[in-house]
């Protein structure tokens, strides 16, 4: 599968679960922006150590 292939799928996937009526959806997105909210240490602190920890592990997807 094509990365344009993969970025459509994900982005029709992402448009189902949108819509579902399931609550988790929402929930796990809502927590993301808890996450990396300033705090203590800064947004763009988190962001760099998230991707310094991908990039460690290999995790690009």
């Amino acid at each position: 599968m094509h990365i344009h292939e993969r970025k459509a799928e994900r982005k029709r996937l992402g448009g189902l679960m949108a819509r579902s009526p399931m609550r988790v959806y929402k929930a796990f997105g809502d927590l993301g922006g808890q996450v990396y909210a300033d705090g203590a240490i800064s947004k763009k602190h988190k962001e760099l150590t998230a991707l310094a920890v991908a990039v460690s592990q290999n995790c690009f997807d």
